[in-house]
């Protein structure tokens, strides 16, 4: 997937009608990005979960664009529940774990009081 179809996606799940919001993970460092900051997002309504560079992290364009290419390699996560989203977590490594997994206490599940 291309940087501008993976961003093109995320637009589009961002704008949809039926999205009530993204939750954004806390930055870590993983090897999928080589490291660069980056955050985990999920959209509940569309059972997604993505990453994302962190945006303001002091680096140059180029990096950037690395970056955002090593994210759109990882794709779209199916995401249903805070399970899926620590395994997600799990699967990026110890650092994006330790910094952004979900406890029972802090659910972010989809029920709203």
């Amino acid at each position: 997937m291309t940087v501008e179809e993976y961003q093109a996606e995320i637009q589009r799940i961002i704008c949809d009608e039926n999205t009530l919001m993204v939750n954004v993970s806390p930055d870590f460092q993983c090897d999928q990005t080589g490291g660069f900051p980056t955050l985990l997002c999920v959209c509940w309504e569309h059972s997604k979960a993505w990453l994302q560079p962190n945006e303001f992290f002091d680096a140059t364009p180029e990096q950037f664009r690395k970056a955002w290419q090593d994210c759109a390699d990882y794709g779209f996560k199916h995401c249903i529940d805070d399970e899926d989203y620590n395994n997600i977590l799990k699967s990026l490594g110890e650092d994006a774990y330790n910094t952004a997994y979900l406890t029972d206490d802090e659910s972010i599940g989809q029920d709203l009081s």
